[in-house]
């Protein structure tokens, strides 16, 4: 048995390090995934294993002079680069509350009740989050937050490897994409790489921040309680 367990940076250990030298995990400690305690691994039965895989963290002008996240070469290979600020460290924790994922932990918790399963308060507890690109998006006044503008072969590459990877550790029964963009990524990644994961259910709905708050598209919000209600909770 491993003598790590799934919230210690040791257990992602040895990951895609044919891409970056020392290891995604080793390189990246802060971003590993956060799977919740005590409820990921239900042994009541109630739910299955959920992994939430968002799209990516942002860094804004004023982390420039403290990261090279700009750089994607030197954000994964260079020796010395400087990667994630002291400050930073919480901001990029898949340990996630509040923000445009609150409105996914509410449709969690609704879900659980509405079932009758008691749960945690903080919702993470129930289930497993993970953001999908490795290096932050740059948010400035004039530009998207979405990974899409910024995107490189190496940060698909790492990417990929990383959640494939994770998904084999963990072993969620399902994985939602709360991002259209990183849903569609990690599809072509398993095309060109030859992965199935024939005994996951891995399904997507549009990103939280802003489409589940806005009246053309909230029924991103709403496919999301009916993918919990379908494929989570046991009945």
């Amino acid at each position: 048995m491993n003598q790590y367990n799934e919230n210690q940076p040791e257990y992602y250990f040895g990951i895609g390090n044919e891409i970056v030298k020392e290891g995604i995990f080793e390189r990246f400690p802060e971003l590993r995934p956060a799977v919740g305690y005590p409820h990921y691994w239900r042994e009541d039965g109630k739910h299955k294993k959920l992994l939430l895989v968002g799209e990516s963290n942002y860094f804004n002008d004023k982390d420039i002079p403290y990261s090279d996240f700009l750089d994607a070469e030197k954000w994964y290979k260079a020796e010395k680069a400087k990667l994630i600020p002291d400050n930073a460290h919480k901001k990029v924790s898949n340990w996630k509350g509040g923000g445009p994922f609150e409105h996914a932990f509410k449709i969690m918790d609704k879900v659980l009740s509405e079932a009758g399963i008691e749960h945690e308060e903080y919702l993470l507890n129930e289930a497993a989050f993970y953001n999908y690109f490795l290096r932050p998006a740059h948010k400035t006044k004039n530009q998207s937050k979405s990974f899409k503008a910024v995107i490189q072969d190496i940060d698909r590459q790492v990417s990929g490897t990383a959640l494939s990877a994770i998904i084999s550790r963990i072993n969620p029964e399902i994985v939602i994409f709360l991002s259209e963009f990183a849903a569609t990524e990690f599809a072509d990644f398993c095309v060109k790489k030859d992965l199935s994961f024939d005994n996951i259910v891995i399904e997507r709905t549009s990103h939280p921040a802003y489409w589940w708050t806005t009246n053309d598209d909230n029924q991103g919000k709403a496919k999301f309680e009916l993918l919990l209600k379908k494929y989570w909770i046991n009945k």
